[in-house]
């Protein structure tokens, strides 16, 4: 049968049903590829519905799944441990780079200039909402998007940033609520990112 015909949520409740057994999570995990995620996530909640039972019968309720279901965990947490150790470490995005914003530039309007200024950190530290939309439009933790505005950190200078039209004329460094009403923007996410 070919890999890919398998339905990970199948697999995952027959060797649940089945006991268990590491060597058939482990040759699972290998023959399901980008499909993994699913099966460990369907693994973990049928453990998690069977150690449900297990709570109950500490109330009165035993049913004696309790060990099997706290064992299954143990394994699954073990094969993530081991499949996490294989995965690269991953790196934050570096936002002082201009593609990294240019990749969410929809998020920002499409303004280009505008996101020229953020990326060089060419405007006064933005407002806690704003900073919320941006982390989640550019698929980083908030604390990192606060840090990049952060004052007292040198500005980035972007090379396009000086054929820009909309370059600011005091230093580099214009209020963010200016750019923000400067920027070529949809009203709502203007009034969005003013309104704190």
């Amino acid at each position: 049968m070919n890999a890919d015909d398998i339905d990970p949520r199948t697999l995952a409740d027959s060797i649940f049903e089945a006991g268990s057994n590491r060597d058939e999570v482990g040759a699972a995990l290998e023959m399901l590829g980008d499909r993994k995620s699913e099966f460990l996530s369907r693994l973990a909640a049928r453990a998690a519905l069977r150690d449900a039972a297990g709570i109950a019968s500490e109330r009165g309720t035993d049913d004696g799944h309790g060990a099997a279901s706290a064992s299954l965990i143990a394994r699954v947490q073990a094969d993530y441990e081991a499949e996490r150790g294989r995965a690269p470490p991953s790196r934050p995005k570096d936002l002082s780079r201009l593609p990294t914003w240019i990749a969410a530039k929809s998020a920002f309007g499409n303004d280009v200039s505008f996101i020229i200024k953020l990326a060089g950190r060419h405007v006064t530290p933005p407002s806690a909402r704003f900073l919320r939309y941006a982390a989640d439009a550019l698929g980083v933790a908030f604390a990192q998007v606060r840090d990049h505005f952060s004052e007292g950190l040198p500005r980035g200078v972007v090379g396009a940033e000086h054929k820009a039209s909309g370059k600011p004329a005091n230093d580099g460094i214009e209020d963010f609520a200016g750019a923000v009403r400067g920027a070529n923007i949809p009203e709502d996410i203007r009034a969005r990112w003013l309104s704190e």
